[in-house]
């Protein structure tokens, strides 16, 4: 067997790229900025849903939904920027305040890490803010679907169900744009 020296010195088999011990010690010092969020910072169940099946594979459609491209950055800040599959799902209405919007493709908008910044900066002013800011990037997503042909056609050809008529709760359980 063929061995190699780790960077603290111990000799180890080629195949492996670190001692053990380094190798732990490697991991618990570079752990993923989000899993440390989710343990210190988010809501468990929030995190929870993070990390669930139907939240990536709904993320996934989003993206292709918008062509990976940052639609608040087009119609916003005219400048086309195409998205990273790293890039965040941004929940217009987001988890603590309505659970029920988790799934819902016009809550949903993907942006760039910068322009997600932002927004997230202009939610923590306030809740007027946070209520304009909600309502601007709703009118972002209805204007990107009616230049795409429209809701049903864009959400159905991604398999999606066609959506309610409007994106914020009517007294009937209804939405509204």
């Amino acid at each position: 067997m063929l061995l190699k020296q780790c960077r603290c010195g111990k000799l180890i088999p080629q195949t492996m790229k670190a001692c053990e011990a380094c190798e732990a010690k490697y991991k618990q010092r570079y752990k993923s900025r989000h899993m440390e969020y989710n343990e210190t910072r988010r809501d468990k169940r929030a995190a929870e849903f993070y990390l669930s099946k139907e939240w990536r594979s709904l993320r996934q459609v989003i993206m292709n939904v918008y062509e990976y491209v940052d639609i608040y950055a087009l119609y916003e800040l005219h400048e086309l920027q195409t998205l990273d599959s790293s890039d965040p799902v941004h929940h217009i209405v987001e988890l603590d305040e309505d659970w029920e919007q988790r799934l819902n493709p016009l809550n949903l908008i993907p942006m760039k890490k910068g322009t997600h910044s932002m927004i997230t900066a202009l939610y923590k002013q306030g809740e007027a803010t946070r209520k304009v800011t909600q309502k601007q990037l709703k009118l972002l997503i209805e204007r990107h679907f009616k230049e795409a042909g429209g809701y049903q056609k864009v959400l159905e050809a991604a398999g999606l169900v066609a959506p309610p008529l409007s994106l914020e709760k009517t007294p009937h359980g209804n939405f509204r744009i």
